[in-house]
């Protein structure tokens, strides 16, 4: 995925979970400079904070059921989690 890309999904993502850029930065541990510069294509955003990004995106769709604040990609793998605990049952 070129940085591009990966900026346009993190500024999808951070309005989907109704973040600020100050408040999406405060959630990461960096600036706000610095998250903005992710977002407009200024620095390379290092995967590092992708995951973690991911991770929040996780949380808050599991404390609001609602999994369309995931990712497309990471709804399929949860749906696909969630069908093999269910299996277990």
């Amino acid at each position: 995925m070129s940085d591009m890309n990966r900026a346009q999904e993190l500024v999808a993502l951070r309005k989907a979970l109704g973040f600020s850029q100050g408040a999406m930065a405060q959630q990461l541990d960096i600036g706000q400079r610095d998250y903005q510069a992710f977002e407009w294509g200024e620095s390379e955003i290092p995967d590092v904070y992708l995951l973690a990004f991911e991770r929040i995106a996780i949380k808050h769709a599991a404390i609001r059921e609602d999994p369309s604040l995931l990712p497309p990609y990471l709804r399929a793998e949860a749906l696909r989690l969630a069908r093999s605990m269910q299996a277990d049952i």
